[in-house]
């Protein structure tokens, strides 16, 4: 796919506030959160537990809407969209421990999404194959049910199912949080040529300080606010 050469971000962050509250007291998660990102590029969100990190990725993933701010993806609040199709059409998200159906094959996860945005049975199947085939696993895969393969092979499936949404922005939630080492320095590299050959946007939140080292730009979440990092001053 020919990069983009667009100068507008696909997504920003407007000074990104929320607040959890109940009876009894209120949280401040994130403070004044602020932060452009563009097709084509990988960026980490680092940071301590609690300091906010995944807060926002809900934030950016339509999970919620700031109590403060805006998020928006090309131009446009979240809040003017419908959440529901904003989820489903816009972002995907690849977790830590994979989220896949286990009573469905691995083809049959990557065919859902595809399914849900009104392609036929037989018609998804072409299309999951060949993101399938575009994350490095064979089609051997195709008839494997989820507990049947390696974790590293888990989360290739979780990102060829992220890709066949359509969503041009792949949120990545602790993606190597579950894998060895060896396997988790793959994962990331799959998604950082997303990024660079087929002009995703990635956004990688995570404590793993190594992932630093492979993306193009590092942001650092500390009590809520969100920095601006250079990777090697990076400190968890």
């Amino acid at each position: 796919m020919e990069k983009s050469t667009l100068s507008e971000p696909i997504l920003q962050l407007d000074k990104v506030c929320y607040q959890y509250r109940n009876k009894y007291q209120s949280v401040d998660a994130v403070k004044d959160a602020s932060a452009e990102f563009y097709e084509g590029k990988t960026y980490a969100i680092i940071g301590k537990s609690g300091s906010g990190k995944s807060t926002l990725l809900s934030l950016i993933a339509g999970l919620a809407l700031p109590t403060d701010g805006q998020v928006l993806y090309q131009g446009v609040p979240t809040d003017d969209f419908d959440l529901d199709k904003f989820r489903r059409e816009k972002v995907a998200v690849v977790y830590q421990s994979f989220n896949l159906f286990p009573l469905m094959t691995c083809l049959e996860n990557v065919c859902f999404p595809l399914e849900l945005l009104g392609k036929s049975p037989r018609e998804a199947a072409v299309i999951a194959k060949e993101y399938i085939a575009h994350v490095n696993l064979p089609d051997t895969v195709y008839k494997r049910f989820p507990n049947m393969i390696s974790g590293g092979e888990k989360q290739r499936v979780a990102i060829a199912r992220a890709l066949a949404s359509g969503a041009k922005i792949i949120l990545a939630d602790e993606p190597t949080g579950n894998l060895d080492v060896a396997n988790g320095e793959k994962i990331v590299r799959l998604l950082r040529d997303l990024a660079h050959e087929d002009n995703y946007t990635v956004i990688i939140v995570t404590h793993d300080l190594s992932i630093t080292q492979v993306v193009d730009e590092v942001l650092q979440m500390s009590d809520g606010y969100l920095l601006p990092m250079v990777a090697e001053g990076c400190e968890i």
